[in-house]
C-alpha cells in the first residue's frame, strides 16, 4: 500500500522521493541505477545508465514499487482516493491475513478494495491484476510491499483465502506458483510481534495455517526447508490431514514436540500417522520432562489414544518434573477408564495423599466429602500443588479444581504462561470452573506472566483463537459481568451475535 502522510495520500511526497532518487542515480549511486533499471521500460534497458536516467524512469520506479504500472495510473489514483479508501484497503489486507470472515464482510461491502493495489491482488489470489501490477524478476519478487512490508509471496501464503473453506485456494495456490517460477523465495517468512524469535516461513502459512497441499506443494518443488518447526507440527491441527501428509511424504522430521502437540486433541488417525513416519513414543518434552502418556492423560485423551500409546511402547511408569506418574494423573483427575486401562497394563499405581484424596473427592457422596474433609492432604509438602489446580483448570476438571481449592491451594498460584487456573478456565469458556473460581475468589486483575493478560482479557482472546469449539464463553460472559469484571476492548465485539448482544445490553459495548 502506498505511503502516507497524515493518514492521507500526499503526491508531493512521493514527487520528492522520485527526484531524490534521480538525483542519487545521477550522481553514481550504484544501487539507486539499479533501483531504476529494475522498474524501467524494456525497450529503455539496453542504453540506461547514470548519465541519461529522467525523471520520467525514477517516477516509474516509485510508482512500480507501490504496486502501480506506471506514474501515471499512481498519480491519478492518489488524485482520487480519500483517505476513507486507504484504509479501508489496508483494512481489508490485513484482515485478509487473519480474519477471512471480516475480510469477506469488507469485500461484500466495498468491492472496489479488490482493486486497491498490489496487494489486494496477492491476498485474493488475482494473477491478472499481479501480472499488471509489478515487475517479474527474482529482485523485484523479494522486495517487501505493502502494509505489512512483506515480500509478496508471503501475502499468498498466508492469506486466508488460500485456506480450505474459501473458493479462491486454487487461485492462490495457481498464483504462489506463478512467483515461485520467476524467482520469490520459498524460504521467506516474517517475525510475528508475538514471537519474535520465531520467523514464520510461507510453508507454515501454506500448510500448518491453511491447509492448502497444492500451495505447499509449489513451495516444496521450489526448495522450501521442510523442518522449520512450525508446518508439520501446524499441519497435525487440521482435521483431513492431507497437508500433514505431504509433509511427511516429502521427508519431514516426525520428531521434536509435535507428537506432544497432535496429543492436544483426539486424533488416533493423526497419532498413528506420526509414529508410523517414525515419531519417538518415548520422547520427553523438555519443559514438564513429560512423555507423551503424561500429555495424552492431562490433556484429558481417549482411552484409545492411551491404548496406542501403550501398544507403540511407551513408558508407562516414567515420572514427570513433579515426580507423578501418568496413572496418578489420570486417577487425580477423574479419569476412571484411563486410569484402569494403565493398572492393567502394569502401571505402577502407587498414589500420594494428594492425588488419592484429589480423585476420591470427584467421586464422592456427601457424606464421604465430610470424611475426607476430616483428613486434608498437606500441601505444604507438595509444591506441585498450585500447578496441579492450574493443570486441571485447563482441562475442565472442576471437580478436581474444587478438590484442591477445599485443601487450601492458592487460588492465584501460576502454571503454563505464567496464568491462573481462571485464566485457563476463561480461555477455553468453561463457565461452571469460572464460577466456582470466582466464587472462592480468584482475582480478575492478576496478570499472566508472558503476555501480561488479565482473566477476562482470556476470556476475549479465547473466544477468538482458542482451537477448541466446544466452550460456553456466553457463560463465562455471564460470570463475568455478574461480578463488574474489566473485559478489555481488544478483541471485541466478539463477531459471535449472542455474546455481543449480551455485553451490549450490560455496557460493555456500545450500542450501534
Amino acid at each position: 500500500m502506498p505511503t502516507t502522510t497524515n493518514g492521507t495520500l500526499n503526491l508531493e511526497y512521493y514527487r520528492k522521493q522520485a527526484r531524490a532518487l534521480l538525483n542519487s542515480a545521477k550522481s553514481g549511486n550504484s544501487p539507486a541505477v539499479l533501483r531504476i533499471s529494475q522498474h524501467a521500460i524494456t525497450s529503455r534497458l539496453p542504453d540506461l545508465d547514470a548519465g541519461n536516467i529522467a525523471l520520467n524512469d525514477a517516477q516509474r520506479a516509485i510508482a512500480r514499487e507501490q504496486g502501480f504500472p506506471n506514474w501515471n495510473r499512481f498519480r491519478n489514483f492518489i488524485r482520487i482516493s480519500s483517505s476513507d479508501a486507504l484504509e479501508r484497503a489496508v483494512k481489508f489486507v490485513t484482515a485478509a491475513l487473519d480474519d477471512l470472515a471480516e475480510a469477506d464482510r469488507i469485500l461484500a461491502k466495498y468491492p472496489e478494495v479488490a482493486h486497491a493495489g498490489l496487494t489486494a491482488a496477492l491476498v485474493l489470489g488475482d494473477a491478472d491484476r499481479v501480472k499488471s501490477l509489478m515487475k517479474f524478476s527474482p529482485e523485484t519478487l523479494r522486495e517487501p510491499v505493502g502494509p505489512q512490508n512483506w515480500a509478496p509471496l508471503l501475502y499468498v501464503c498466508f492469506s486466508r483465502f488460500a485456506g480450505r473453506t474459501s473458493s479462491r485456494r486454487d487461485s492462490l495456490a495457481a498464483l504462489g506458483s506463478l512467483l515461485l517460477q520467476y524467482g520469490a523465495d520459498p524460504n521467506g517468512s516474517y517475525i510475528s510481534e508475538n514471537w519474535p524469535d520465531n520467523p514464520l516461513p510461507c510453508l507454515y502459512g501454506a500448510t500448518g495455517l491453511n491447509n492448502n497441499p497444492e500451495l505447499g506443494t509449489a513451495l516444496i518443488d521450489a526448495g522450501a526447508i521442510l523442518d522449520d518447526t512450525e508446518s508439520l507440527y501446524h499441519s497435525t491441527e487440521h482435521a483431513d490431514l492431507e497437508c500433514m501428509r505431504l509433509l511427511l511424504k516429502r521427508g519431514a522430521n516426525p520428531n521434536g514436540n509435535t507428537i506432544f502437540h497432535i496429543l492436544d486433541r483426539d486424533a488416533l488417525d493423526a497419532l498413528r500417522l506420526l509414529l508410523d513416519a517414525g515419531a519417538d513414543v518415548r520422547a520427553v518434552h523438555d519443559s514438564k520432562s513429560q512423555t507423551p502418556l503424561h500429555w495424552a492423560v492431562w490433556r484429558g485423551r481417549s482411552a484409545e489414544i492411551v491404548e496406542e500409546l501403550i501398544r507403540r511402547g511407551v513408558d508407562i511408569n516414567a515420572v514427570q518434573d513433579d515426580g507423578r506418574t501418568a496413572y496418578a494423573m489420570a486417577y487425580a483427575s477423574g479419569q476412571t477408564e484411563v486410569a484402569r486401562l494403565l493398572a492393567a497394563n502394569g502401571a505402577d499405581t502407587t498414589l500420594s495423599p494428594l492425588d488419592r484424596f484429589v480423585g476420591e473427592y470427584a467421586t464422592a457422596s456427601e457424606e464421604q466429602l465430610k470424611q475426607l474433609a476430616s483428613h486434608l492432604p498437606d500441601l505444604k509438602s507438595n509444591a506441585g500443588a498450585g500447578k496441579m489446580l492450574t493443570d486441571l483448570a485447563m482441562n475442565h476438571r472442576t471437580s478436581a479444581v474444587s478438590a484442591l481449592l477445599s485443601a487450601g491451594a492458592d487460588i492465584d498460584s501460576r502454571g503454563d504462561h505464567g496464568a491462573t487456573a481462571l485464566h485457563w478456565a476463561c480461555w477455553h469458556g468453561y463457565a461452571d470452573t469460572v464460577k466456582l473460581l470466582l466464587e472462592a475468589g480468584a482475582s480478575l486483575t492478576i496478570q499472566d506472566e508472558e503476555f501480561q493478560g488479565t482473566p477476562p482479557g482470556w476470556f476475549g482472546h479465547g473466544l477468538r483463537y482458542c482451537p477448541d469449539r466446544s466452550g460456553d464463553w456466553l457463560g463465562v460472559a455471564r460470570e463475568l459481568v455478574a461480578v463488574g469484571a474489566d473485559i478489555p476492548k481488544n478483541d471485541m465485539p466478539t463477531g459471535q451475535p449472542e455474546i455481543d448482544a449480551f455485553l451490549k445490553e450490560n455496557g460493555y459495548l456500545v450500542k450501534e
